[in-house]
């Protein structure tokens, strides 16, 4: 999809608005592979593209690098960051630990109040599970850990795991076929995080966090195994 077709070349706000919609369509780009590892990102002519300056656009891409999916090197300018196995599991490394402390911090944290937007993702978790929606099922783990981050009310933590989300939603995207059959194990242990979560079990639960990562890790090395 061209991005001159998604991108609204004035939007309300001003230039940092502006900033953040060109990261949030290229990063879309980069995250499912229509963008390869790589791939140069010309300034002029992705400006061209999407009918803005270069300003905003320059900008946008010191956004991307920010998340780890966009490389700016001297003299040759923006490319496409790699995504092998090391960057894997470098990423899963330092995103797990984040994971957990949300998760414990949210077991601590939750008041009744706060439950029912968790109650709600879980639900469209469970209903994309039953339906086959593999990319929906994986996509709301991330809608999950955002409807934490205000109960727990770390604003750095929420930070990093904005940055490092982008990268995490890559390595899902690109190893989806490997996850279609591993949903009903990872809703499995989603729901016995809940559970734990609401026992305000928060060892527990950071626990259940690891096996997640542990197996999408897996599904992740499988994947680059069946490119070899």
């Amino acid at each position: 999809m061209p991005v001159s077709t998604i991108v609204d070349p004035s939007p309300s706000g001003g230039e940092g608005n502006l900033s953040v919609t060109l990261a949030e369509a290229l990063g879309e780009r980069i995250i499912k592979g229509e963008l390869p590892p790589g791939s140069r990102l010309l300034e002029m002519q992705l400006a061209a593209d999407m009918g803005v300056s270069r300003g905003p656009l320059r900008e946008a891409l010191r956004v991307l690098e920010k998340r780890r999916l966009v490389r700016i090197l001297p003299r040759r300018g923006a490319l496409v960051s790699d995504m092998g196995p090391d960057d894997v599991r470098c990423l899963y490394e330092v995103v797990t630990p984040l994971y957990q402390t949300l998760t414990r911090a949210v077991a601590e944290r939750w008041t009744p109040e706060s439950l029912p937007a968790l109650y709600t993702v879980v639900e469209r978790m469970i209903n994309c599970a039953e339906q086959g929606d593999v990319e929906g099922y994986y996509e709301h783990n991330f809608t999950f850990a955002r409807a934490c981050a205000p109960i727990v009310g770390n604003p750095l933590l929420d930070e990093l795991l904005t940055d490092l989300e982008p990268g995490l939603r890559r390595v899902l995207y690109h190893s989806r076929e490997a996850r279609a059959a591993a949903v009903g194990s990872h809703l499995d242990v989603m729901r016995r995080m809940m559970r734990c979560v609401m026992d305000r079990d928060g060892v527990r639960a950071s626990g259940a966090i690891g096996e997640l990562a542990a197996l999408e890790l897996r599904l992740a090395m499988a994947s680059f195994e069946r490119m070899d």
